[in-house]
């Protein structure tokens, strides 16, 4: 009886396994901590404690590891490369759902999170509240970021913004207005990152890695010798980096997204991440309201009465349909 011929993907699969058998052989025995930079393809660039960065294989039983992370690894000093063997328990992830259900790790391990919103190409509250309720999902405190402020052309323009973002001031959370431009408002920025793990979050063109490249001011000769480690170019990646603030703490840079979602929940949690929502819950008719089309709903009388914002009645609405749909797909 002749052998059964493998297929071309099982021969990939045992091609990867030898070669990263043979570089594990490669390696010293014992395992070393260390801290993700990036990862890129099936690969991870791996900082030593020593500061200096490894081309690593991760073992395919650890699934996906991303900026942040940390990890026990065996490295081969003098080939620069090595395997990761072990991912340390996380404190956070920042996550979003990815094709097919799947869900897309952001990054690992983050003390702060600072939401871009740019004025151009607009400030938009649908993103900032999505991006709330992740944070607050984590429990993680957020900043939020007006970036690009050189481009406000006059007052009318600065009060229609300040109206825009003032259900956020509301809410106790801190506004940075800021600019690479003008060097304006970094400092401030600063002394938010400093000495802690921080993500940059929001849309494509918000203006992270300028404000990343303003705080970091040899963020070129970083990014050249990360783009040496991993083999890619300078502008390849598509997956957050993690960077090292000069006065200390670490900043993510994460890719931008046309539109974020945070992970899907049910009604009841998502009213609770609307804390402006809380002094009207449970005063409305039924006790399953989803403040849509029933009647004598309390939270519809208070966008009426002007007591809740109508932008962020509107972004709940949108995250609970989506939600909604999301547990339809699943159950069907």
């Amino acid at each position: 009886m002749s052998k059964r011929k493998l297929s071309d993907q099982q021969q990939r699969r045992m091609t990867q396994k030898r070669q990263t058998d043979d570089l594990s052989h490669k390696t010293n025995t014992a395992l070393r901590p260390g801290l993700v930079m990036t990862n890129f393809g099936k690969r991870l660039l791996v900082e030593s404690e020593q500061g200096d960065l490894f081309n690593c294989a991760v073992r395919q039983h650890l699934g996906k590891l991303v900026a942040g992370d940390r990890v026990l690894w065996q490295p081969d000093v003098e080939a620069g490369t090595g395997v990761v063997s072990e991912v340390l328990n996380r404190h956070s992830e920042l996550s979003r759902p990815g094709f097919r259900g799947q869900t897309r790790m952001v990054a690992a391990n983050i003390d702060f999170i600072g939401i871009v919103t740019p004025i151009e190409p607009g400030i938009h509250p649908d993103m900032i509240d999505r991006y709330l309720v992740a944070a607050a999902q984590l429990n993680i405190p957020v900043v939020i970021i007006i970036n690009k402020i050189d481009l406000v052309p006059d007052d009318d323009a600065w009060e229609a913004i300040a109206e825009l973002l003032l259900p956020y001031e509301e809410l106790g959370l801190e506004l940075i207005p800021v600019s690479t431009v003008l060097e304006d408002g970094l400092e401030e920025l600063e002394a938010f990152l400093n000495n802690q793990t921080s993500v940059l979050v929001g849309p494509s063109g918000a203006g992270k890695s300028s404000l990343i490249n303003a705080l970091i001011p040899d963020l070129e000769i970083r990014t050249s010798a990360l783009s040496a480690a991993t083999g890619l170019g300078v502008h390849t990646t598509t997956n957050s980096i993690l960077y090292h603030l000069p006065k200390g703490g670490d900043i993510i840079d994460s890719p931008g997204v046309r539109q974020f979602s945070p992970m899907p929940c049910d009604l009841t949690e998502l009213e609770s991440y609307y804390p402006d929502f809380r002094p009207f819950l449970g005063q409305c008719k039924f006790h399953n309201c989803t403040h849509s089309i029933e009647p004598n709903c309390a939270i519809r009388q208070a966008v009426e009465d002007g007591e809740l914002a109508e932008s962020r009645y509107q972004s709940f609405q949108r995250l609970r349909i989506e939600f909604k749909d999301t547990d339809n797909k699943h159950a069907s």
